[in-house]
C-alpha cells in the first residue's frame, strides 16, 4: 500500500534498449516537453547514489536546458497532498492516501525545477492528461509530439505514453530520464511502449535535435550562454553536495568549488555533463581554480 521503501539500480544500457513500432521523428517545431511526477514524494525512496535516479535527473535537466533554448513548451505534473476520497480514487486502494500537502512531499526536485511561466499541471491519476489542461494546451501550441522523462516508467509515465497515443499525440519516451522500481519495471515499461504507443529514445537523441534548432544558443554573454551553463552546474552540485551547498556557489563565482565538499570523482561527473553540452574543460586547469567564474569563461570561449 505504499512506495517501496528503497530503490538502487542502474538504467539499462543504450544499446539494450527496445526498438520501437514507430517510426516517427522528433520535430522542435511539434514537440513539447513533460517532466513527469518528479515530486520529493515520489523521489525519496532513491538511494542517495542510485545510479538510474541520478541519471534521470541528469539527463533531464540536459534536456530542459536544450527546450528552453529551443523555445519548446516545458510542462510539469506535480500531485497535490492531503487528497480527499473522492480525489484520490481507486489509486488509495494500491497506494494509500498518498502525499501530505508539505513542501517535502509536493516539491519539485530543485535540480529540475520549473522556469518562470513553466507550467505545473495537478496530477490526477497516473496519466498527466488526467482532469488538466494539458490535451487542450498542447492543441492550442499545435504540438502533437510529447518528450517524456520523471517516474514511475512502468505507472504513470507508460499511462502518459499510451492516453498520449490515443490523442493522437506522439510519445517519446527517453528511456535514460525516466527511472521506476527496478530494472526489471524499467525494461517492462520500455518494452511495452516501444511496442505499442511510442517511441524510445535517449537523452542525447533529443538533446541533439533540440539544440539543432536552437539559434544562435552559443554566441556570447547576451545570449545566455552563462546561464545555460548555470543551469547544468547548478543540477549537477545539487545532486552532489544538496541544495544549500549548491546556491553558496552562484553567491560568489570565485567560490572554491571543493571546499564545498566536490571531490575530483564527482568533478569528472560535472566536466562531462559540460562536454555533452559542447563545453570541454581541461580537468587539470579546472583543479587550479575550480569555480563557476571558470566554467562560465570556458562556456563563452566556446562561444566565440
Amino acid at each position: 500500500m505504499s512506495l517501496p521503501p528503497s530503490i538502487d539500480y542502474a538504467t539499462p544500457d543504450l544499446a539494450d534498449f527496445p526498438a520501437s513500432r514507430a517510426g516517427w521523428e522528433l520535430s522542435p517545431d511539434r514537440a513539447a516537453v513533460l517532466v513527469h511526477d518528479l515530486q520529493l514524494y515520489f523521489t525519496r525512496p532513491y538511494a542517495p547514489d542510485c545510479a538510474a535516479f541520478l541519471q534521470t535527473v541528469r539527463r533531464t535537466a540536459q534536456i530542459l536546458r536544450a527546450a528552453r533554448g529551443a523555445g519548446i513548451p516545458v510542462y510539469y505534473t506535480a500531485q497535490r497532498g492531503n487528497q480527499d476520497q473522492q480525489a484520490r480514487g481507486l489509486q488509495r486502494d494500491l497506494w494509500g492516501p498518498g502525499m501530505q500537502a508539505v513542501p517535502e512531499h509536493t516539491d519539485i526536485i530543485e535540480a529540475v525545477a520549473p522556469a518562470p511561466g513553466e507550467r505545473v499541471l495537478v496530477k490526477h491519476r497516473y496519466s498527466a492528461f488526467a482532469g488538466n489542461e494539458l490535451a487542450a494546451e498542447l492543441a492550442a501550441q499545435g504540438r502533437d509530439q510529447l518528450v517524456i522523462t520523471g517516474v514511475y516508467a512502468h505507472i504513470g509515465i507508460a499511462a502518459t505514453a499510451m492516453e498520449a497515443f490515443q490523442r493522437e499525440v506522439h510519445p517519446f519516451v527517453v528511456g535514460d530520464a525516466v527511472a521506476d522500481f527496478g530494472p526489471e519495471e524499467h525494461a517492462l515499461a520500455l518494452r511495452q511502449i516501444a511496442s505499442c504507443c511510442g517511441v524510445v529514445v535517449g537523452a542525447d537523441a533529443v538533446v541533439s535535435v533540440f539544440e539543432a534548432a536552437t539559434v544562435g544558443s552559443r554566441r556570447g554573454p547576451d545570449t545566455g550562454v552563462g546561464t545555460g551553463i548555470d543551469d547544468l552546474v547548478r543540477a549537477e552540485l545539487v545532486l552532489h553536495l544538496g541544495e544549500e551547498m549548491a546556491a553558496l556557489t552562484f553567491t560568489d563565482a570565485e567560490t572554491d568549488l571543493f571546499t564545498l565538499g566536490l571531490d575530483s570523482l564527482r568533478a569528472f561527473e560535472v566536466l562531462d555533463v559540460l562536454a555533452d553540452a559542447g563545453v570541454d574543460v581541461d580537468f587539470g586547469a579546472f583543479t587550479r581554480r575550480p569555480t563557476i567564474g571558470f566554467l562560465r569563461e570556458q562556456a563563452l570561449a566556446v562561444a566565440h
